[in-house]
């Protein structure tokens, strides 16, 4: 099949870009010493054995054999491990055994646990998330680092991955680093999944975990086995998972909230000699008959029924890493990978004498990142190239009425859109006690779209850029403040730039082509305790988005992408998880975050109310576990004017567990109850894209978790 003239002249670019950036990058660099010696020796240590596939154990067993809680590690604000109190900027993780014991309905339910991050309700399945007053396009989402680029107005990229196929999520809230490009005005998720990892001594791993529920009722099965020997590993895991529809309060069943998927994955790694390693990875995801509860959003009317036919995936990834010995480059890793995406949305009872409308459409991802580390005297200099090609291709819509004629045309044209630039990052030890942090970041930004009936084939370049300046100062053991400035962009994406929509009533949304990039300026302070038995982490930020795009009525029938208004959000952020005893432990966390839009003085349609979480947990002995909570959330009064207030609301959860050895085997049985007292209440974030999705009422869920 011939390649249309957007396609080659969109990767004909993006080879050209790619030639002259990694002909940049290829300065050599002069050696230098290990460059933040001086930090490691006030009482944290940042030079643990951390990386993407197998990060350190939360736990660590103390010289008189009882657990301390290590500090939580990221890699993904800096592109090399670094302990988050260490680290500029909102971070946050969510490490495999609390996805395990909380047995979350998504991931998006699971990084919520996280304080200024919440989810964003239209379905259980997939369900998307806000950061800090931004979500959806202004959230950059990344499996193994790879960018999944697809449309947010509908959920479904969070649901790509099982949960228990997850080592861990990392979050950055705002724009905390330069290594990610456009989107990450509102943050970052990277989600990582479980890999093998070499071993001196040959050995054979497994786990397993089953999991039956009540509220949905469902059910879900994992597994994964994994080789593991000194010079190369292999990976294999599957999972399945259904859900009927649920039921909120008081046993009301939600109407098409349904879901089912399978996913697949074989990953295996090489270690060439003692320098040069290289893995592999492909993933396979198939969703089904996911119900969309939620309808009166800016593309789906009140009244209609929405159900995703297909919300499949397919991943593959190849990287090769170098750590040359006796040179100031300590590391250099190259990341190629590509990814599909399939979503076929159908949309019945869509308007007066039609069936159904069907719109399809498939998302490419071609990706390339080349991340080097140079150790320069004082100075952990982090370098390289990210690029990637989105081709969105094959978007038609179907459309068959009541009568049985069938008409078939093109909302949106085949498009490239194409980014790649250089960025820089250097943690400059400055003194025993103080680091700075500096990012830099180029982009250029290229899209290309063919023709359809009712738009015309056009070409768009830009050059954007981040930048970022951080202060770290650890001021006693165990306590550090750090300081953020940062701005970012985010350029409109395809969707943005040239969708025709029919929004039924005679209405339509249409695109914009000569769209603005927005831009953000950020600014943060913290204040972060890393003791063994107290972490404390607190922020205060400020979030200001310049040329903030959005849906614009210019006539009685017709909305447009516009850059509509500047807006300002605000807030305060803080976590605790404190073991006050060898056997308890007490966690919890609240945000507030305020929305403004600079221009009209409205609120801002997607800002979450204060809320957070509190929980008591005990280490009962004999393997036995148990821990309490309740999440809750205030009114939220500040809203624009065609939205709902949102109600108050607090639940209750209660879990158990019990661990023991059967057979050879390590054994978990875990009890998860949720919304314990059947609260009835509406998530907010639901409720301001325009209808009230109740939420869960009581549910049940048993899960048994098995490993070697």
């Amino acid at each position: 099949m011939e390649m249309s003239p957007a396609r080659r002249l969109g990767l004909t670019r993006t080879g050209l870009v790619l030639v002259v950036l990694l002909c940049l990058l290829g300065t050599a660099v002069p050696g230098g010493a290990q460059g933040l010696d001086a930090v490691a020796g006030q009482g944290t240590d940042i030079s643990a054995d951390v990386n993407a596939s197998r990060p350190c154990d939360r736990n660590a067993t103390s010289e008189s054999g009882s657990d301390v809680e290590l500090a939580p590690m990221t890699v993904t604000a800096r592109g090399v491990p670094r302990p988050v109190s260490l680290t500029p900027g909102g971070v946050g993780v969510v490490e495999a055994d609390e996805i395990a014991r909380t047995a979350p309905l998504g991931l998006a339910n699971a990084a919520a646990r996280l304080a200024g991050v919440d989810v964003s309700d239209d379905s259980p399945y997939g369900a998307d998330i806000a950061i800090r007053g931004l979500s959806r396009d202004s959230v950059v989402f990344l499996i193994d680092g790879c960018r999944v680029n697809m449309t947010t107005d509908l959920n479904g990229r969070f649901g790509l991955v099982n949960p228990m196929d997850v080592e861990r999520i990392e979050i950055l809230k705002g724009p905390a680093s330069v290594l990610y490009g456009s989107g990450s005005t509102g943050g970052v998720v990277n989600i990582i999944t479980k890999k093998g990892h070499f071993s001196e001594e040959p050995a054979l791993h497994g786990e397993t975990m089953a999991t039956g529920g009540t509220n949905p009722q469902g059910g879900d099965l994992y597994g994964n086995l994994s080789y593991n020997a000194e010079d190369y590993w292999v990976l294999g895991s599957g999972s399945w998972r259904e859900g009927d529809d649920y039921r909120s309060s008081g046993g009301d069943r939600v109407s098409n909230s349904k879901y089912s998927d399978w996913s697949g994955k074989l990953a295996a790694g090489w270690a060439w000699n003692k320098t040069q390693t290289t893995t592999m990875q492909y993933q396979h995801t198939e969703g089904s008959d996911i119900g969309i509860p939620g309808t009166g959003t800016a593309n789906v009317p009140v009244g209609t029924e929405l159900t995703l036919e297909d919300n499949d995936r397919q991943f593959f990834q190849v990287e090769h890493s170098v750590k040359p010995e006796g040179s100031a480059l300590t590391e250099s890793t190259l990341q190629l990978s590509y990814q599909k995406i399939e979503r076929n949305p159908r949309i019945d009872k869509f308007a007066a004498g039609n069936l159904y409308l069907k719109p399809e459409a498939q998302y490419e991802t071609q990706a390339l990142n080349w991340k080097n580390v140079f150790e320069l005297g004082d100075h952990t200099l982090v370098a390289g190239v990210d690029a990637w090609n989105w081709h969105y291709m094959h978007s038609t819509r179907v459309r068959k009425t009541l009568a049985g004629a069938v008409f078939i045309d093109t909302p949106t044209p085949n498009t490239d859109q194409t980014s790649a630039g250089l960025f820089a990052e250097d943690d400059w030890t400055l003194a025993e006690h103080w680091i700075l942090n500096l990012g830099l970041r180029a982009d250029g930004v290229f899209l290309d779209n063919e023709s359809t009936p009712t738009i015309e084939a056009s070409s768009h370049e830009s050059l954007d850029w981040g930048a970022h300046v951080g202060l770290t100062w650890i001021f006693a053991p165990d306590w550090s403040m750090t300081g953020l400035v940062a701005s970012s962009y985010r350029s409109p994406n395809i969707l943005e730039r040239f969708k025709n929509i029919n929004l039924g009533g005679g209405l339509t949304e249409v695109g914009n082509p000569d769209l603005r990039s927005e831009r953000s300026l950020f600014w943060e302070y913290g204040l972060h305790l890393a003791d063994t038995n107290l972490r404390w982490d607190s922020s205060a930020f400020l979030n200001v988005v310049e040329d903030y795009i959005d849906s614009k009525s210019v006539s009685a029938t017709r909305y447009q992408m516009s850059n509509v208004s500047r807006a300002r959000i605000w807030g305060l952020d803080s976590s605790v998880d404190w073991r006050f005893a060898p056997a308890w432990s007490a966690y919890g966390n609240i945000a507030y975050t305020e929305g403004f839009d600079d221009k009209t003085g409205e609120a801002l349609r997607f800002v979450a109310p204060l809320n957070g979480l509190a929980g008591l947990r005990q280490e009962v002995g004999g393997g036995f576990w148990w821990e309490a909570e309740t999440q809750w959330a205030a009114e939220q009064h500040n809203v624009p004017d065609d939205v709902a207030r949102g109600d108050a609301w607090a639940i209750a959860n209660l879990r158990g567990g019990y661990g023991f050895e059967l057979g050879g085997l390590d054994n978990e049985l875990i009890l998860a109850l949720t919304n314990l007292f059947d609260t009835k209440y509406h998530n907010f974030l639901a409720t301001s894209r325009g209808f009230e999705l109740r939420e869960p009422g009581f549910g049940s869920t048993l899960s048994w978790h098995v490993t070697f």
